[in-house]
C-alpha cells in the first residue's frame, strides 16, 4: 500500500474522505487486526484491500499467486436461497468426495439431516456458517474478514478462531471480539482520524501501547 486513500461522493456532488496517506505492507502469513473507532473507515479499508472497491489515491499492489476471499455481512445475501447447506458447500469444493463435504459441514456445526437445510431457512447464524465453510474450503491464501464472529455463538466462534489458528494463509480481519483477537493476531492496524498506525505485536501489545499513548496525550 502506497498513500492509499478513499473518498466516497456525496448525492450534493461534494467528498468525504474515509483515510488517506496509508501505506505500508502486509507479509505472508501474517494475521493482522484491523481496528479503531466505528465509522473510522475499517470496513471501507477492507474493501479497497479486497478489490471491492476502488482507492480514489495511492496504490495498492497484490503480490503474485495470490488468492483472495473477502467476508461481509453482504456475503450471506449472495448465498443462493433454494440451495441447501450440502450444496452451497459442495460448489465451493467440486472435486471433492460427499464425506469430505460433509465432515467439512460437520465442522461448521451442520450434522446429519441438517445439511439438507435450504439457505432460505438458515438464521443469521447459520449463514455465517456456510460462508465461512465456503471461504476455508477453497484454496484461498489471503482471507478479508469483516465482522466474521457476528451472528456466531460462542462454539461456533471457537470453531472459527481454530480454523483461522491453522489456516496457513494471511489474514486481515475486522472484529470486535477481543478474545477473538487476543487469540489469532500477531500485528494491528489502528486507523484514526483518517491515518493508520501500525503496531508490530499480538493484540495485548496493541491495548498496552495505545493505553501509553492515551495517557502521554492526556498528561
Amino acid at each position: 500500500m502506497d498513500g492509499l486513500a478513499k473518498a466516497w461522493t456525496l448525492p450534493d456532488g461534494g467528498g468525504r474522505s474515509v483515510f488517506s496517506g496509508i501505506s505500508g505492507h502486509v507479509k505472508r502469513q501474517q494475521k493482522i487486526a484491523v481496528v479503531g473507532v466505528n465509522g473510522a473507515g475499517k470496513s471501507t479499508f477492507l474493501k479497497v484491500l479486497a478489490g471491492q472497491t476502488e482507492a480514489t489515491a495511492g496504490s495498492l499492489k497484490i503480490g503474485v499467486n495470490v488468492s483472495i476471499g473477502y467476508f461481509s455481512q453482504h456475503a450471506m445475501e449472495l448465498l443462493a436461497p433454494e440451495k441447501t447447506v450440502f450444496a452451497t458447500v459442495q460448489e465451493a469444493i467440486p472435486q471433492a468426495s460427499i464425506g469430505t463435504v460433509r465432515n467439512l459441514c460437520a465442522a461448521f456445526l451442520f450434522q446429519n439431516d441438517e445439511v439438507d437445510k435450504r439457505i432460505a431457512n438458515l438464521s443469521g447464524g447459520e449463514k455465517s456458517r456456510v460462508v465461512l465453510a465456503t471461504l476455508l474450503a477453497r484454496p484461498l491464501n489471503l482471507l478479508i474478514l469483516d465482522e466474521p464472529t457476528n451472528h456466531l455463538d460462542i462454539q461456533s466462534r471457537e470453531i472459527l478462531l481454530d480454523a483461522l489458528q491453522k489456516f496457513t494463509g494471511t489474514v486481515l480481519l475486522v472484529s470486535h471480539d477481543r478474545h477473538f483477537l487476543r487469540g489469532l493476531v500477531q500485528r494491528v492496524f489502528e486507523i484514526d482520524h483518517g491515518e493508520m498506525r501500525v503496531y508490530e505485536g499480538d493484540y495485548r501489545y496493541y491495548l498496552r501501547k495505545s493505553e501509553e499513548l492515551r495517557n502521554s496525550a492526556s498528561a
